[in-house]
């Protein structure tokens, strides 16, 4: 890290919407883990895309409690890779260090797959229904994804189906 770059947290995630720092400042945002969580959660209601992007990806690596449960707003952020990245943070359990996260995030999964306009933001959705969020609430969403017109979002549907059958949550 150069001499000129900032150290505290509500700086790095303002440097999220520079090109040139973004990575650097995400880097440091992790590499501070809870110190850092204040200002990423502030970050989530920044104006400019890529900070809250980024801040939600932040959360993939670094979370508690409190911050995932304010990433739910960002599910249905106007942007999709704001969208993807929440998604994958609120879901993802296997990247956080046994942090459990307080909200029950399968009917917001649930409603990434049904209404958002994003095919890639429901293929992640669905992915994570695969991973870490096995729920029986999830199949009938899943099996109404048999049709759907996106071949990967189907392969992803069917191996999540299979996860479940392995699984004996479904026959």
């Amino acid at each position: 890290m150069d001499k000129g770059f900032p150290r505290d947290p509500r700086e790095l995630v303002d440097c999220l919407a520079d090109p040139d720092r973004r990575f650097s400042a995400y880097q440091a945002l992790v590499a501070l883990g809870d110190e850092a969580l204040p200002a990423v959660r502030e970050g989530f209601g920044h104006d400019h895309w890529q900070v809250r992007k980024w801040c939600a990806m932040c959360l993939d690596q670094i979370a508690d409690g409190e911050s995932l449960a304010a990433l739910v707003p960002l599910l249905r952020d106007p942007k999709s890779d704001v969208r993807l990245w929440a998604v994958h943070s609120i879901a993802c359990d296997h990247c956080k260090d046994g942090q459990g996260c307080p909200v029950d995030v399968v009917p917001h999964l649930i409603e990434r797959i049904e209404v958002d306009d994003s095919v890639r933001v429901r293929r992640m959705a669905t992915i994570m229904l695969g991973t870490d969020q096995l729920d029986v609430r999830a199949v009938p969403a899943l099996e109404k994804l048999r049709g759907a017109e996106d071949a990967k979002l189907r392969r992803h549907a069917e191996r999540t189906l299979e996860t479940y059958r392995a699984s004996g949550l479904i026959g």
